[in-house]
């Protein structure tokens, strides 16, 4: 399997402060990146098939078999990790100044709320 080039190769070595525009940029190319991390994990746990077993294993009846434990690595890492990622990503390389402002006032009604 070809290995990933690595993009920061790219940059100079020490650019000039980067332009929001730029960072946004950048943001979403790095979530692309992880989406397609998001692929390859997919097609792994959907090709490596569950052992017979694998409820005993999970509910500790049973030790860990590699099976068992790529597929729950797989699985928290999908859930915990990089789906939020993709998320977190793609909400910042579109937010505007004026949406975070709204937001904020938001949480400032709020806080004087409670």
């Amino acid at each position: 399997m070809p290995s990933c080039p690595d993009l920061t190769s790219l940059l100079p070595p020490n650019p000039p402060p980067w332009r929001v525009d730029f960072a946004q940029l950048a943001l979403r190319i790095a979530a692309r990146g992880i989406e397609s991390a998001v692929k390859l994990l997919e097609r792994v746990h959907a090709g490596l098939p569950e052992p017979p077993d694998i409820a005993d294993r999970q509910e500790g009846r049973k030790p860990y078999d590699q099976a068992t434990d790529i597929l729950a690595t797989v699985e928290c890492v999908l859930e915990d990790d990089l789906r939020p990622a993709i998320v977190a990503l793609h909400r910042s390389a579109e937010v505007t100044d004026e949406q975070l402002e709204e937001q904020y006032h938001e949480w400032l009604k709020k806080l004087w709320r409670l």
